[in-house]
């Protein structure tokens, strides 16, 4: 199962029915929080009062910062955490209901923006990765901005050192980023 969404009109999350931009952008938060590495703070438990009332129920509240852990393998259930440090399985339709304002999600997201700024929060892959990753410049708190991320390879520009770098679809996933609006800070 794919997790994405484009960015105009399509949804695949929902089973293949057209969308309006509206619903989409309402959507995106859920879809943007459904990726390893993603964070978000919760905004509302959804209008679904019984999944509201389990997922109050398991400490899960407005407020709380979710984290996505990871993916199971067939794409119907995640690990996430929330800032309480415990750990929970939730279907996709219990995430689906949430109202998140994203935090932080990796390089590979397909809504980011070229235009935008983002810093770097961290790199979730192995000592190699992280190795090639700071001999390359990449490191947690610096500033980036996106020159290309149509398609693989993706394209970033480091802020401070004006240093194109370029980035596989692997290497992106790894890379968690939040937005920041001034790149100055």
């Amino acid at each position: 199962m794919q997790r994405d969404c484009p960015i105009y009109g399509y949804c695949r999350r929902r089973h293949g029915v057209e969308t309006t931009r509206n619903e989409l952008v309402q959507h995106m938060s859920t879809c943007l929080s459904l990726q390893a590495g993603s964070e978000c703070i919760i905004r509302s438990l959804g209008k679904d009062k019984e999944v509201a009332r389990r997922l109050a129920q398991m400490g899960i509240l407005p407020g709380s910062r979710l984290r996505v852990i990871r993916l199971a393998p067939f794409g119907e259930t995640l690990e996430v955490s929330i800032d309480q440090g415990q750990y929970f399985a939730l279907r996709d339709e219990e995430v689906n209901v949430l109202d998140c304002e994203m935090v932080a999600m990796p390089l590979s997201e397909k809504t980011l923006k070229t235009e935008q700024y983002y810093r770097i929060r961290s790199l979730s892959g192995g000592k190699t990765f992280q190795q090639k990753m700071e001999h390359q410049g990449i490191i947690p708190g610096i500033v980036i901005q996106i020159r290309e991320l149509n398609k693989p390879p993706i394209l970033i520009e480091l802020f401070q050192e004006k240093k194109i770098v370029v980035l596989g679809s692997g290497e992106a996933e790894k890379i968690i980023i939040e937005v920041i609006d001034d790149p100055q800070e």
